[in-house]
């Protein structure tokens, strides 16, 4: 049986998946939870409470990748691997990315924690390009300062991709993150490797 917190949560959660954060009220959460406004305020006191937990819940999911150690032997899946999660992560999380501006304006705390991961995802891709370029998989005949470039540019990407921003969707042939970011990743590759695959 799950636990009301828990519960509360999840109605949150999906409450804003179908309707947008804004316009989701403590009062809806509670109602679709079955429970009480007091109750709901007795486990999430504010609104704030619901999406730093939210916040925690997504970032955890791609600390999997940021925290594991980066060797010569798994560089390229984490690599690979991550690209993939970051669109799986948003494709599921629209409702959160799509305000992103907007509640961390709402809310400071949440707009601190976003960087510091942002400060976690550039060391993660620094590391890893890094590694790549001494294994060969990326071009060694490029500059270290390049790759610091290439880490800040994928680290800008995918976070005004996430506010919806991007000029790709100004049209209806739509640009995934994956593809856009891939695209960028790809020129620095050697080989067979800018296959991306």
């Amino acid at each position: 049986m799950t636990d009301t917190k828990t519960k509360i949560y999840l109605s949150a959660k999906e409450l804003f998946k179908e309707r947008g954060y804004s316009e989701v009220s403590l009062r809806d959460i509670a109602e679709h939870a079955g429970t009480t406004i007091g109750n709901l305020t007795y486990h999430f006191p504010k609104k704030e409470d619901l999406m730093l937990r939210l916040q925690e819940e997504l970032y955890s999911t791609f600390f999997n990748f940021i925290d594991a150690e980066i060797t010569d032997e798994n560089a390229w899946d984490l690599l690979k691997n991550s690209i993939s999660e970051i669109q799986e992560i948003r494709s599921t999380n629209m409702f959160y990315y799509k305000y992103i501006v907007n509640i961390h304006e709402e809310f400071p705390s949440m707009k601190t924690e976003l960087l510091e991961f942002r400060k976690r995802l550039v060391t993660f891709y620094r590391k890893i390009f890094l590694t790549l370029k001494k294994t060969g998989i990326m071009r060694s005949d490029l500059a270290d300062a390049d790759y610091e470039n290439l880490t800040t540019l994928v680290s800008h990407l995918t976070y005004s991709w996430y506010q919806v921003t991007s000029p790709y969707y100004d049209s209806e042939d739509e640009v995934e993150l994956e593809e856009a970011l891939v695209g960028l990743v790809r020129s620095y590759l050697v080989g067979e490797k800018q296959t991306f695959r």
